[in-house]
Formats: C-alpha cells, structure tokens, sequence
C-alpha cells in the first residue's frame, strides 16, 4: 500500500509544517557556524591579507546570523500564545546567561585567571555556542516546567 496516496491528518501536518520550519531556523545556525568556522581558518592561514579584507570575512558570518534570526522572529510570529511565551522565556534566559557567562571570562582574564587558549574571551564562536548551550538548557527547562 502506497503511504503517500493515505489522507494525513491536520495534527501530522501541523507536525511536518513545524519539522520544516525548525530545520529551515536550524539550517541558518549552522550556514552561520560553518562559515565563522571557514572564515576563522582562512584569515589564521593568511596573516599577510590586509586588515580591511580581514574584517570584511571575519564579520561575514554575521550575515547567516541575521537571517538566522529573522526566521525565529517569523516562527515565534506563528506559533500559539503558549508557544510564544515559552520561548521568549527561553530566549531571555540564554542571552542573560551569555552576557553572565561573558562577564565572568572577561572579569577572570583581566585579573589574570583566564585560559590562555582564549587570552581574549570567548569571541563570536564562544558567543554563539554559549547561547545556543543556553537555548538548550532553557527549552527543556521550560518544558518541564510547563507540562
């Protein structure tokens, strides 16, 4: 029996439609890494190229990063008020506790205490996966809170 030719149902493709939407947000997170993660090796391969073409590639990854959260911006416009409310809880707790976990690698640097494989901070990759990490840690936080 062919599945494609069976009706679905509106909860199986409320599901699917939510699936693509994730993967989409997801895909901008990860064309935002893969290009920090091309750019970062390029200009340590080329210490010669100019400070100005150095600039232009380390912030290229920003441009991903936009577009990264204009597609959360458009998935939280879909979703229900509960949905909605959840994840800006989330949202507000992983940027706080990036800026906390910045505040805390930058206070223990200056005083000498920072790790010497990142003698300045964490940086934009540090930046990104700290709150991704936080994103994580909220959303299951916030789905065991409102179950």
């Amino acid at each position: 029996m062919n599945h494609a030719t069976l009706p679905q149902s509106p909860e199986s493709r409320a599901n699917r439609s939510a699936f693509l939407k994730s993967m989409k947000l997801n895909l901008w997170l990860a064309v935002a890494t893969g290009t920090y993660l091309v750019t970062l090796f390029a200009v340590r391969q080329h210490p010669e190229w100019s400070p100005g073409w150095k600039v232009v590639l380390t912030l290229s990854p920003v441009l991903p990063g936009l577009l990264y959260a204009r597609a959360g911006l458009r998935m939280l416009r879909e979703m229900d008020e509960l949905q909605r409310r959840m994840q800006m809880e989330v949202w507000l707790f992983a940027a706080l506790g990036t800026v906390f976990v910045h505040t805390v690698v930058n206070v223990l640097t200056a005083h000498g205490l920072g790790w010497e494989k990142y003698p300045d901070g964490l940086g934009m990759g540090g930046t990104y996966m700290s709150m991704f990490i936080l994103w994580c840690v909220g959303t299951v936080i916030a789905n065991c809170r409102y179950r």
